[in-house]
């Protein structure tokens, strides 16, 4: 039930950003702009979001970092396509990547959250800025005997490379970094 609530809530902000104009200026500066380089730091306060592991950094948090370098670097280096070479810095306040383990037996789920920013790579200059940029990766959940159909869906989804989480979880953030780079009026 709280995965339906939290898919209907994200299908109604998503109708709702659509339905808001983006700023002109906003529009323009990304168009002028190309990503050329991309640097992903952490906060100090990275943190998780769990009932035990609030406040405390993800264990997996290396993992995390290396696949969404190489799944941004993958999407979006050459993203909108203007003239302006630029770097794009990912800051990341919260990393919480569920593990196999916790996926398949509780239903675990991934988010991710973190400032981006777009900035001229010769002088340093703010083009723009997205202040939060967020997106999840949740385990199908079941009640009754559908428990152990929600643990089989879980088990195929964890299903492959130990990464296989932390990737899921790279592109949904990247997608999301991919939209905002590509604001159209």
């Amino acid at each position: 039930m709280r995965s339906v609530s939290c898919v209907i809530a994200l299908l109604l902000v998503t109708m709702l950003a659509s339905c808001v104009a983006a700023d002109p200026r906003l529009v323009a500066a990304l168009q002028q702009s190309s990503v050329r380089e991309i640097r992903i730091e952490t906060a100090p306060d990275v943190k998780m979001t769990g009932l035990f592991t609030e406040g405390k950094p993800d264990p997996q948090l290396p993992t995390v970092l290396r696949v969404l370098k190489a799944s941004m670097e993958k999407e979006l280096i050459g993203l909108p396509g203007g003239p302006t070479r630029a770097r794009l810095v990912v800051t990341l306040h919260v990393v919480d990547l569920a593990s196999k383990a916790g996926r398949i037996l509780i239903h675990s789920d991934s988010q991710i959250s973190g400032t981006v920013r777009l900035e001229d790579v010769n002088s340093g200059r703010l083009i723009a800025e997205k202040p939060v940029v967020a997106a999840g990766n949740s385990g199908m959940r079941g009640e009754g005997l559908g428990i152990f159909v929600a643990m089989a869906v879980n088990a195929a989804e964890a299903a492959g490379p130990d990464d296989i989480l932390a990737q899921r979880l790279s592109n949904a953030f990247t997608r999301q970094v991919k939209l905002w780079l590509l604001t159209k009026k």
